[in-house]
C-alpha cells in the first residue's frame, strides 16, 4: 500500500505540475516579451528630502521633469537618480505635500524641504467609470493603498488586509481554516435573503473573485459607501462596490522585486476540557445518580484501563465487588489534531516603462496550511498588465491575470456543526490515537460512546478537494476625440473551472452503511462576457468658475455556468480514489444543470465644480435583469450629492492657521439588488425516482411558485459627512452618519403544501441599517530621526426590522426577524439554574426533579415552550474599533494593530452543547461544577445517563449567550529598510528590507471558546453563532523583499 500512495501522489503532482507549468510559461513569456530597459544615464544627482520639522519623508517621487527618469525616497528620505542630459528641472510630489520643482544646474546635490498642502486632497481615487481628485469628492469613498493592504505579511486574501483600514467595512470570517469561507460587509447587512456581498471591480473587471486575487499585485483599493458613489454600478452596488486596481509598471529603468514571506501557525488557545481522571469522575457521578455501576468495573476494558491483580494474576476488587482501575491513557486530542502551520507566500514581479509603453508582470505561489493536520490551501497566480499610448489619441491597457487554486479541507467542514473541529473536541482523553497493536482508538470503544471514527484517521484517509483554474482577460481602449472628450470602450472575459472532490477509503467506521467507501466528484463551469462603452466629457466655463465632468455609457453582461456531478460507492481497492468512480459497484444518481443570465445597463453622471468649494453631483442608472420577469424587468436608480469646501471662504481665514481643511459632505439616493437565483419569477419543477409496485418509476415534483411581479429590491440611502485636516494637515478626521432603508426585501419563503409548491420569491418587508463613522489620522511627532503617526477606525451600525410582512420569521438556531427588533435576536428560553431538593413539588408541576434545569415560565402555565422564550442580544456588535500606532526610527519601524468590538453576545453552541451532552463524549471542565445535593446553585444539570428523560436537555437558552467583547492584539509588526548608500555598494540591489510579523496574537475575552469573530452556517445568518467553529492560527512570520 505504501508504493500505491506513493504512486497516488506522484499522479497528483504531475497534475498540478502540468497545470501550474502552463500558467507560469504563459506569464514568463509574457514578461519577456515585454521586457524594456533604459539606457544608463550621464549625470547622478543625490539628496535628502524632509519636511519643515527636518524629519525625512519615505515615498517622495523624485521626476526629472520631461524624461523618464524617477525615483521614490526610502526610509530615510534619500534619493539617488541618474539624469539623462539635457534635464534642467527635479520635481518632487508626494501626497499631503506641496509639489516642489527645483531647478539642476551643475549640482549633484539637491536636499529638498517640503511645506504641507492640503492633506490628500489632491489624492486621485477611483470613483468608477473615472477617477476624481480627493477634494472634488461629495460622496463616501475610502482608500487604502498597497502598503498598508500588505503590512499584514499573511493576509492570504484582500478581504484580510482591508480589516481595520476601513471605517464601516468588516471582515466576516466563517472559518479560520486556509480557503475557509470570508465575506466583507460595508456598513452591515443589505439584505435578509438576497445576498450582502459588495460587488468587486478590478482594473474595470466587474464581479471578479476576490479571494483569487493576490494582494501583492494590488495598487490600491477604493471603497464606495454611500448611495452616490455606488449608484454607478445600479443593482450591482446595493451592498457597496470595492474597487481594485492593480500595479503597472512606471517609467524609467526596469526592476525585478522578489517578495518572499515564510509564517508559522499554532494555536494559542485551547478549550478547557476534561482529562482522563476528570472524564471518568463525570462518568462515576452520572451513572451513581442513576443509580448504576460504570461497566468497566464489572467487565474488565483492558485495551483502556489499568486494572489491579494479585500475583496470581486474577482481578482485584473494593469492598463494594467493583473492579479497581485507572486509566490507561491521557489523550489530548487538540494536541493530536493540531499542527504549527506553515505558510509560504512568494512573488516575483518585473516593472517598466518608457514614455508610450509600461509594463508590470508577476508570478506568485502561496501555501497556507492550516490548523488541523491535513488542511491546506495552495495557489499559484501570474499578472501582465501593459499600457501602451499607441497614438497621441489612443491609449490601451492590456490585463491578464489566470491562475490555479487547490484547498484540501480533509475530513471536510460543512459549517452546521460537523467535521474535524467537533470530532476533535468530543473525543473521549481514555481512547488513544492508536492502539499498541496500531490499530485506531474509536470513540464507542468506550459504552455509551457515540458511533464515531478516530478523528485523525478521517483526516488521513478522508478527502474534501476543491481545485479551482481561473482566468481573466481585460481589454480597455481610450480614445481621446477631443481634449475634452474621450470614448472609452472595455472588454473582458472572465472563466472558472471548479472541481470539488471527495473521497473516504473503505473501512471507515459510520462513513456509510456498509463501510465500503465512497467518491463524489462535481464540476461547475462559469464563463462570463461583459462590455462597457462610455463617453466621458471635462470642461469649465466662466473663466474656469465652473468646472464640470460628465460620464454618459452603457454595459452589458452575460454569465453562463454549467455543473454536473456523479458519484460511487463500494470499493474494492483505494488505489485511484476519486479518479475511477466505475471502481464503486454502488453509482450515486448523477445531475446536471446549467444557468444563464444577463444584464443591460444604461448609466449617466455628472459632477459640477463651482469656484472650487462648491461641488454638486447626480447619478442616473437604469438595470435591466434576466432573472426578473417581465412586468418588472428594469429599475432605476439616481442618486445626488454635495459639498460644500468650507475652508476656502473668505470668512474662514482667520482659522486657517489651525484647520487646514474643512469639507461638509451630504448625498442621497437608491440602489438595487438583484441577488436571486435565476429563474426565481417562473415556476419550477424536480424530478426524481421512488419504487412503485417493486418497479423504479420517474416522478415529477413542483419546487418553486413562479412570481411575474418580483420586483427589485430597493436601498435608499441618506449620508452627511465631514472631512477636517489641522494643525497643518498633522491631524486629519473623516466622519460619516448614514441611515439606509431597504425595502421590498426578495425572500423565499415557504408557501401552503395544499398549493403543491414547496417555496416562492416575493417581496417582503422593510430593514434599516444607520451608523457612524470616525476615521483619524494623526502625525504625532515628526523628527528628523522619528516619527510616530496614529490611525484610528471606529464604526457603529445598527440594523433593525422595520417589517416582515407581519410575522416574526425564524432564522434558526433560534434567531429570529422581528419587526421593530435589532435583525438576528437570539430569541431563547432563560434559564435560571437547577430544580433544588426543597423545590420537588414546584419541580413536578412541569415534569422536572431536583437537579432538572429550571427555565423562566413567562406566561405561567407551568409549560415550558416557545412562548416562555424572549430577546436576550443579537451577535451585532454596537461597534468596532481600530488602533494602529506606527514608529519609525531612522531605518526601522514598529506597527501595533489593536481591534475591538463591544456590545454583542456569542451563542456559544459548541461549549454548552459539550456541557449537555457529556457521556456521549468529552465534555468542558465546567460540568465539574454540575448540580450535587452539596451543589444545588448550579446552572448546570445534575450529570445522569442518557436513559434519564431529562438528559441533556439541549435547548438553545440563555446559558448558550456570552458577552462577545474582546480587544485583539491583531498585528505586531517590526521591519527594517537597509540604507541605499550600503546598498550601492552592491550595485544590482536597488531595495532591500526585512521584518517579522505576529498576527493574532492575544484575544483579552471572557467567552470561553477559541475565538470571540467566530460565524456558522457560512452565511450572514451564523454571525456570531459557535458551531465547532474552525479556530484562527497565531502567526509568526518573517518576510524579505529586494528590488534588482
Amino acid at each position: 500500500m505504501d508504493q500505491k500512495r506513493s504512486i497516488e501522489t506522484r499522479l497528483k503532482g504531475v497534475g498540478i505540475l502540468r497545470r501550474t507549468t502552463r500558467y507560469l510559461l504563459v506569464t514568463m513569456l509574457a514578461v519577456l516579451a515585454s521586457a524594456t530597459a533604459l539606457q544608463a544615464q550621464n549625470t547622478v544627482i543625490k539628496g535628502v528630502v524632509t519636511d519643515k520639522g527636518g524629519a525625512p519623508i519615505a515615498g517622495v517621487t523624485v521626476v526629472a521633469k520631461g524624461t523618464t527618469a524617477g525615483e521614490v525616497t526610502s526610509s530615510d528620505g534619500s534619493y539617488t537618480l541618474s539624469v539623462p542630459a539635457g534635464a534642467e528641472v527635479l520635481q518632487f510630489s508626494f501626497i499631503g505635500m506641496e509639489t516642489q520643482e527645483v531647478a539642476i544646474g551643475s549640482r549633484t546635490e539637491i536636499n529638498v524641504t517640503m511645506a504641507p498642502g492640503s492633506l490628500g486632497i489632491d489624492e486621485v481615487v477611483v470613483v468608477g467609470y473615472g477617477t476624481l481628485a480627493k477634494r472634488d469628492l461629495s460622496s463616501s469613498v475610502a482608500s487604502v493603498k498597497n502598503e498598508d493592504l500588505t503590512e499584514r505579511t499573511t493576509a492570504f486574501n484582500i478581504m484580510q488586509g482591508i480589516a481595520g483600514k476601513v471605517a464601516g467595512v468588516k471582515n466576516v470570517s466563517f472559518s479560520g481554516r486556509p480557503g475557509g469561507s470570508s465575506a466583507l460587509r460595508i456598513r452591515g447587512m443589505g439584505s435578509i435573503n438576497a445576498g450582502s456581498d459588495p460587488i468587486y471591480v478590478m482594473d474595470g473587471v466587474v464581479g471578479v473573485d476576490p479571494s483569487l486575487i493576490n494582494p501583492e499585485n494590488v495598487e490600491s483599493i477604493d471603497v464606495l459607501k454611500d448611495a452616490a458613489a455606488t449608484s454607478m454600478y445600479g443593482a450591482q452596488g446595493a451592498n457597496g462596490v470595492v474597487i481594485i486596481t492593480t500595479k503597472s509598471g512606471k517609467k524609467g529603468q526596469g526592476t525585478v522585486t522578489y517578495n518572499g514571506k515564510v509564517g508559522f501557525g499554532f494555536l494559542n488557545r485551547k478549550l478547557d476540557l476534561l482529562d482522563a481522571d476528570e472524564y471518568m469522575e463525570v462518568q462515576r457521578r452520572a451513572y451513581a445518580y442513576s443509580g448504576k455501576v460504570m461497566p468497566h468495573l464489572e467487565t474488565p476494558y483492558e485495551n483502556l484501563f489499568y486494572y489491579a491483580k494479585d500475583p496470581a494474576g486474577n482481578f482485584q476488587r473494593d469492598e463494594n465487588g467493583y473492579l479497581i482501575a485507572s486509566p490507561k491513557y491521557d489523550t489530548d486530542w487538540q494536541e493530536a489534531l493540531t499542527q504549527t502551520a506553515i505558510t509560504n507566500d512568494h512573488t516575483v514581479s518585473f516593472a517598466s516603462g518608457n514614455d508610450k509603453t509600461s509594463v508590470y508582470s508577476s508570478i506568485a505561489y502561496q501555501n497556507f496550511e492550516g490548523l488541523v493536520k491535513y488542511t491546506n490551501s495552495e495557489r499559484m497566480t501570474g499578472t501582465v498588465n501593459v499600457k501602451s499610448d499607441i497614438t497621441d489619441w489612443l491609449n490601451v491597457q492590456t490585463v491578464v491575470t489566470a491562475g490555479t487554486d487547490k484547498t484540501n479541507a480533509a475530513d471536510g467542514e460543512s459549517g452546521f456543526g460537523q467535521g474535524p473541529v467537533r470530532n476533535m473536541l468530543e473525543m473521549p482523553p481514555i481512547v488513544p490515537v492508536r492502539y499498541e497493536d496500531g490499530t485506531w482508538g474509536r470513540k464507542d470503544d468506550y459504552p455509551l460512546g457515540e458511533l464515531a471514527e478516530n478523528p485523525l484517521r478521517l483526516l488521513q484517509e478522508k478527502k474534501s478537494v476543491t481545485e479551482t483554474d481561473y482566468a481573466i482577460f481585460n481589454v480597455i481602449a481610450d480614445i481621446h476625440l477631443t481634449k475634452k472628450l474621450t470614448f472609452t470602450a472595455k472588454g473582458d472575459y472572465q472563466m472558472t473551472n471548479r472541481r470539488t472532490l471527495s473521497y473516504a477509503k473503505a473501512g471507515l467506521h459510520g462513513e456509510t452503511d456498509t463501510n465500503g467507501g465512497y467518491a463524489d466528484i462535481g464540476n461547475t463551469k462559469s464563463r462570463r462576457w461583459s462590455n462597457e462603452d462610455y463617453f466621458t466629457y471635462a470642461d469649465s466655463w466662466f473663466d474656469d468658475q465652473l468646472k464640470s465632468n460628465f460620464v454618459l455609457g452603457a454595459s452589458w453582461y452575460y454569465n453562463h455556468s454549467e455543473n454536473s456531478s456523479a458519484g460511487s460507492e463500494q470499493f474494492f481497492d483505494d488505489f485511484f480514489g476519486y479518479h475511477n468512480l466505475g471502481a464503486g459497484t454502488v453509482y450515486h444518481k448523477p445531475t446536471s444543470g446549467m444557468s444563464q443570465q444577463t444584464m443591460n445597463s444604461y448609466y449617466f453622471r455628472m459632477n459640477h465644480t463651482f469656484r472650487d468649494k462648491y461641488l454638486l453631483g447626480f447619478t442616473l442608472r437604469a438595470d435591466g435583469a434576466s432573472n426578473f420577469g417581465a412586468n418588472n424587468k428594469y429599475g432605476w436608480f439616481p442618486s445626488a450629492s454635495a459639498a460644500w469646501i468650507i475652508s476656502e471662504e473668505p470668512f474662514f481665514d482667520a482659522a486657517r492657521k489651525w484647520v487646514s481643511n474643512l469639507k461638509l459632505r451630504a448625498s442621497y439616493g437608491t440602489v438595487g439588488n438583484a441577488s436571486i437565483p435565476n429563474y426565481s419569477t417562473i415556476s419550477q419543477y424536480s424530478n426524481d425516482q421512488m419504487i412503485l409496485n417493486g418497479a423504479l418509476n420517474p416522478y415529477v415534483v413542483l419546487s418553486n411558485l413562479g412570481n411575474a411581479d418580483l420586483k427589485w429590491e430597493t436601498s435608499k440611502q441618506f449620508n452627511v459627512g465631514l472631512d477636517v485636516s489641522l494643525f497643518d494637515n498633522r491631524l486629519e478626521l473623516i466622519m460619516d452618519y448614514y441611515n439606509k432603508t431597504t425595502t421590498d426585501l426578495l425572500f423565499q419563503k415557504q408557501v401552503p403544501y395544499t398549493t403543491g409548491y414547496a417555496t416562492t420569491w416575493t417581496n417582503l418587508g422593510k430593514i434599516r441599517n444607520k451608523g457612524f463613522e470616525l476615521t483619524i489620522s494623526s502625525r504625532n511627532i515628526s523628527h528628523k530621526n522619528f516619527q510616530w503617526t496614529t490611525d484610528l477606525v471606529f464604526s457603529t451600525n445598527r440594523l433593525m426590522v422595520i417589517d416582515v410582512g407581519g410575522e416574526r420569521i425564524d432564522l434558526g438556531n433560534n434567531a429570529i426577524a422581528e419587526a421593530g427588533k435589532p435583525w438576528g435576536s437570539f430569541f431563547v428560553l432563560n434559564r435560571l439554574g437547577t430544580w433544588g431538593l426543597d423545590e420537588v413539588d414546584e419541580a413536578r408541576k412541569y415534569g422536572k426533579k431536583p437537579g432538572d434545569l429550571k427555565f423562566e415560565d413567562r406566561n405561567h402555565d407551568y409549560v415550558i415552550d416557545d412562548n416562555d422564550r424572549r430577546i436576550m442580544g443579537n451577535g451585532t456588535p454596537k461597534g468596532d474599533i481600530t488602533l494602529v500606532n506606527t514608529f519609525r526610527y531612522k531605518g526601522f519601524s514598529l506597527m501595533v494593530d489593536l481591534n475591538a468590538a463591544y456590545g454583542f453576545k456569542i451563542m456559544g453552541i459548541t461549549t454548552t452543547m459539550m456541557e449537555n451532552r457529556q457521556l456521549y463524549g468529552n465534555s468542558m471542565k465546567s460540568v465539574l461544577n454540575a448540580w450535587t445535593p452539596e451543589n444545588q446553585n448550579s446552572m448546570i444539570a445534575a450529570l445522569r445517563l442518557p436513559s434519564d428523560v431529562n438528559f441533556g436537555e439541549n435547548e438553545k437558552d440563555s446559558r448558550m449567550l456570552y458577552d462577545g467583547d474582546f480587544l485583539r492584539i491583531r498585528n505586531i509588526s517590526l521591519s527594517y529598510d537597509f540604507k541605499p548608500e550600503l546598498l550601492r555598494k552592491l550595485r544590482v540591489i536597488k531595495g532591500l528590507s526585512i521584518g517579522v510579523n505576529v498576527e493574532n496574537l492575544h484575544v483579552f475575552t471572557e467567552y470561553p471558546g477559541y475565538d470571540p469573530e467566530v460565524g456558522a452556517f457560512n452565511t450572514d445568518r451564523g454571525q456570531s453563532i459557535d458551531f465547532y467553529s474552525y479556530p484562527h492560527p497565531t502567526t509568526v512570520s518573517a518576510n524579505i523583499k529586494i528590488t534588482f
